[in-house]
């Protein structure tokens, strides 16, 4: 088996469709899939089990792709290593993003690691943060950018976490509100002000969808907290849909700190921080065994340096939160 096919066997299961995967391959459907069938015949087992409507990964299946995708991530370090001792130095990272966070991220750094490391490319994934905790598990990407409160204790054996930084969450209440007097305009640059989310138990709230990692482990914890749980008018995977709706007059919501100063509609809102304290931290997380060459450490210190300049934009609204 050459490196091509193994590539070729892991993102069909990747992507649990041979289409799927020849679209990403950039190949024709038919080429995939004569590749695998001939791959089949030569091994003599069968590696998926498949029909017109599904695809199933077999026993024989799994092991040859567990096994095909700890050989291309040994590949991908042994060309780190002699990337490194190239004078020009190339290669490709793949790296995981958060939908909103974890672009913001990558395109405030890439010009200037363009311009340090010209022949590196970047493979970007656009990810949940499980997905890219599953793919990081199997190789299929060298870094992920993630929301994280804490790394589950089952990956903590093989992941690695670095905090760039941390943000707090605010409440986000329509300027028609009772309430709203009370807040601090965001355009003064001054501290905001706190307020009990109690205060809120009678109001609708828009949130960001149930099983993202802010609602599961920040939001509803301290909606439980608080003793009461909301009446929900939407979930969403869109923090800008949030901000929209509170600026309409629609709702509440409560939205990272980060999304609330790159809202349009955030001098239309009223934001306060809550007694609790939200805060959650964006981070890098990889392999343990993940090599990190010169290029990957500089991508890392340009991270850090953004995560930097983050936390004292909050720290502007929200003085001492990270503490």
């Amino acid at each position: 088996m050459d490196i091509q096919v193994l590539d070729y066997i892991v993102t069909i299961a990747d992507c649990g469709s041979i289409s799927k995967a020849a679209q990403k391959l950039f190949i024709t459907q038919s080429g995939l899939n004569q590749q695998l069938i001939k791959l089949e015949n030569k091994l003599g087992v069968k590696l998926f089990e498949r029909d017109n409507h599904h695809l199933e990964i077999t026993p024989a299946g799994r092991l040859i792709v567990d096994s095909a995708t700890e050989i291309l991530r040994i590949r991908r370090n042994t060309l780190t290593q002699l990337s490194d001792l190239q004078t020009s130095i190339s290669g490709l990272i793949s790296l995981g993003l958060t939908h909103e966070h974890g672009i913001d991220a990558f395109t405030a750094i890439y010009q200037q690691f363009h311009q340090r490391y010209p022949h590196i490319n970047f493979s970007l994934v656009e990810k949940i943060v499980a997905d890219q905790y599953h793919m990081l598990n199997h190789g299929s990407l060298d870094l992920g950018i993630v929301l994280i409160k804490k790394l589950p204790a089952p990956l903590q054996r093989t992941l690695i976490r670095e905090d760039l930084y941390q943000e707090d969450l605010l409440l986000g209440v329509p300027l028609s509100h009772p309430l709203a007097s009370r807040a601090v305009p965001l355009s003064a640059g001054k501290p905001l002000r706190v307020i009990d989310l109690r205060l809120f138990k009678d109001d609708s709230f828009a949130l960001i969808f149930k099983s993202s990692t802010m609602r599961q482990d920040v939001i509803d914890p301290m909606f439980e907290k608080s003793g009461f749980y909301p009446h929900i008018m939407l979930e969403t995977a869109m923090n800008s849909a949030l901000a929209t709706l509170v600026s309409r007059g629609f709702c509440c919501t409560i939205l990272p700190h980060s999304r609330v100063l790159a809202s349009s509609h955030r001098n239309e809102c009223a934001w306060f921080r809550m007694l609790e304290n939200p805060t959650w931290s964006v981070s890098v997380v990889r392999r343990k065994d993940y090599r990190l060459g010169e290029a990957t450490r500089y991508l890392l210190d340009l991270a850090r340096q953004y995560g930097k300049s983050m936390e004292e934009q909050f720290s502007r609204h929200s003085p001492g939160y990270n503490r």
